[in-house]
């Protein structure tokens, strides 16, 4: 037990000669972007029977700001309807909602479904930092700006609709 007590003694006094000696140099990383929310913008082909629609119309403003959603509902509006099937045909979605994620009126992400607003702003600075398009659907995957033709196709869409109330 004696020795035990000893090593242990031996130990801990090594491990503090080797702090003593040691210069710490602050590590910093990269200031991390902040995206200003007030610059965000949305686009949501939904349906006012959808629960998960319902719930994005409502929760988006109310992270981002009142004026930060732009609404095309689906029933009854033949216009949104069409525009949605274009959707469709480029990207396979099938789903509702659909939202398009612009900031600074550059449209930076693509969301089929529901979706935590809190984690918009990461998957904008993923798309950024990628120089593309993301896209959350039942895969999700990367358009890349320079294929400028469907980028500017999906952005036209998403500008396109009927808005609704």
């Amino acid at each position: 037990m004696k020795e035990l007590s000893i090593l242990l003694i031996i130990i801990l006094a090594v491990a503090a000669l080797g702090c003593l000696g040691e210069t710490s140099t602050p590590t910093t990383s990269p200031p991390k972007l902040q995206l200003d929310k007030s610059k965000f913008h949305f686009y949501l082909y939904g349906m006012a029977t959808c629960p998960h629609c319902q719930n994005m119309k409502r929760e988006l403003p109310k992270f981002f700001g009142e004026d930060s959603l732009t609404y095309y509902e689906l029933i009854n509006n033949e216009h949104n309807t069409k525009i949605f099937m274009e959707f469709s045909k480029e990207l396979g979605v099938r789903g509702v909602p659909l939202i398009g994620v612009f900031y600074d009126g550059k449209l930076y992400a693509i969301i089929e479904g529901e979706i935590d607003p809190s984690k918009i702003p990461e998957i904008v600075k993923e798309a950024m930092d990628r120089e593309g398009i993301i896209v959350l659907s039942s895969r999700a995957y990367l358009i890349p700006f320079n294929e400028t033709d469907i980028v500017q196709k999906l952005t036209e869409l998403f500008l396109s609709g009927q808005a609704s109330q």
